[in-house]
């Protein structure tokens, strides 16, 4: 797998956002030349001020009590400043100028140097303050085209019912923001749907992630809970996890992803009672990644869950059906595999190189080799059933494993040991 990093990781620190603070323009400026209104009949009077009207053009900094309301022009970057407060009513609909007009530099600073997290050619909205964004299922809002997206500095804000699409990143949550973001939509993003540094946190509930590079990503400190959405076509990662980051994913549906839960570095994502089906890999773990990974059905994928390097992962109680391998740990990698299902799989369990591997507890049915060790890999084996598999074990180069009191029924062989010196 591709273990590129989407996110560059970025201190704590912030420093003030620098730039053109000018107040927003005008709905409709005052006609003043060649004698203004006069000489005009009402009717047209009226058609000038309703074409006029028809979107209000905005830029600059927020310092009090805003309402967006209707049809909104951003022909500049957006900043909500830490008295500010923005409330966008529902069936609203925000479109941003290509060439924006004013722009806004936000610089953080990290050891290797600073760096402005907002982009040079795309309208955003950088928020200190206070933000509601509170569409319905009937009148969502909605951010058109050319939108760079919305940046969170702290603070509780809310979406509901928002609708982003071909934005690069629409929502950004950095320092300690703690969003509540329901029933949204983000598609096409360039980067990913959404994404968490710092120590933000926050739930996310009820949304859908279709098209992007990456759906959700998660780095530093980050730990928000994510509850019954949907994680669709990602062209890497599903859930990507880095840093020190601990998300809780539940109640999720994670499909046709190249991976489903990507999760390096220390990071130590919990998943449970999700659907993570028909992905490349199911959840990957690398580095020093540990997981959680807990009453999932986990079907379909081409492996179902994908250790390397020195992660570890608990999976428990979680049903494998149909993954060409259930569960593969590789190089240093350690499981504990409790009490899982595992049905028509081609391999259950395999452990390469030097994983280690507890296996306790677990029912294999209806697979061509359900457990395999090789290389100088280390297993227990304990307490297991398996029926009507091809092969229940199979032992190769110089293993080492530990089988006790597990029940066999309706197997080709029980244990296979072609092991080197035995």
């Amino acid at each position: 797998m591709d273990k590129v990093r989407f996110f560059t990781k970025y201190g704590i620190n912030f420093s003030r956002y620098s730039g053109n603070r000018r107040g927003f323009m005008k709905a409709v400026k005052n006609y003043k030349g060649n004698g203004g209104f006069r000489g005009l009949c009402p009717l047209t009077i009226l058609l000038i001020l309703l074409l006029c009207g028809c979107s209000k053009r905005y830029s600059g900094s927020i310092r009090k009590n805003v309402v967006w309301r209707g049809k909104i022009k951003l022909t500049g970057d957006v900043v909500v400043e830490r008295r500010g407060s923005l409330k966008i009513l529902p069936g609203t609909k925000i479109f941003s100028s290509p060439k924006p007009e004013n722009q806004v530099r936000y610089i953080r600073e990290e050891a290797g140097g600073t760096f402005n997290i907002l982009q040079n050619e795309k309208v955003e909205i950088l928020v200190e303050g206070n933000f509601e964004a509170l569409g319905t299922e009937e009148k969502p809002i909605v951010f058109e085209e050319n939108f760079g997206g919305m940046i969170f500095l702290a603070g509780t804000p809310s979406l509901k019912n928002v609708v982003v699409k071909n934005c690069p990143l629409p929502a950004r949550f950095y320092g300690e923001s703690e969003p509540k973001i329901e029933s949204c939509v983000f598609e096409n993003a360039e980067v990913a749907g959404i994404g968490f540094w710092d120590l933000s946190g926050g739930i996310v509930k009820n949304c859908l992630i279709k098209n992007a590079r990456n759906g959700i990503g998660f780095a530093d400190f980050s730990s928000p809970v994510i509850l019954d959405s949907t994680i669709t076509f990602s062209k890497m990662a599903g859930f990507f996890c880095e840093g020190n980051s601990a998300p809780v994913i539940s109640g999720c549906k994670i499909s046709g992803n190249n991976v489903g839960v990507a999760g390096g570095d220390i990071s130590k994502p919990f998943m449970k009672n999700s659907i993570i089906t028909g992905n490349g890999a199911g959840i990957s773990l690398w580095i020093k990644g540990d997981a959680v990974i807990q009453e999932n059905k986990i079907s379909k994928n081409v492996s179902g869950v994908l250790l390397q390097d020195e992660a570890k992962a608990k999976i428990q109680r979680n049903v494998f059906e149909k993954n060409g391998s259930g569960i593969s740990a590789t190089k240093s990698s350690s499981i504990k595999v409790l009490k899982n299902s595992f049905k028509d799989n081609t391999y259950d369990i395999i452990l390469r190189d030097s994983a280690k591997g507890k296996i306790r507890g677990n029912t294999f049915e209806k697979s061509n080799e359900s457990i395999k060790v090789a290389e100088v890999s280390r297993a227990d084996i304990s307490s297991n059933s398996f029926l009507n598999v091809k092969n229940a074990v199979k032992l190769l180069n110089r293993v080492k494993v530990n089988l006790k009191a597990n029940r066999y029924l309706e197997v080709g062989e029980k244990i296979v040991d072609e092991r080197v010196g035995r």
